[in-house]
């Protein structure tokens, strides 16, 4: 009886865990974060280098860096409450850029 109590225990853990850790609003919201500043350090590197860099070269990006904080922002309206999570909204929430 102990080691099914054990097995159950350590199988809720690690699903909270796991949850909280890859899952979760937050865990996503902090995720497209990392993707965005990944894709602004590519463009970074473009103008680094002795490419040219001319606005076919930087629509991709910008597109893709547009779609991931629309994402942000549809995780934050959905799953947090405006009055509630006010300071953690205001934190993550892209700016508009365009």
């Amino acid at each position: 009886m102990a080691t099914i109590l054990t097995i159950l225990a350590t199988a809720f853990i690690t699903w909270v865990l796991a949850y909280e850790g890859f899952y979760s609003p937050k865990a996503r919201i902090k995720r497209l974060r990392k993707e965005i500043y990944t894709i602004s350090s590519e463009i970074g590197k473009l103008y680094t280098n002795d490419s040219v860099v001319d606005s076919l070269t930087l629509k991709p990006y910008e597109n893709a860096i547009h779609k991931k904080e629309k994402m942000i922002n549809v995780l934050l309206d959905y799953h947090f409450d405006p009055e509630e999570d006010q300071e953690y909204i205001e934190e993550n929430r892209p700016e508009n850029r365009k």
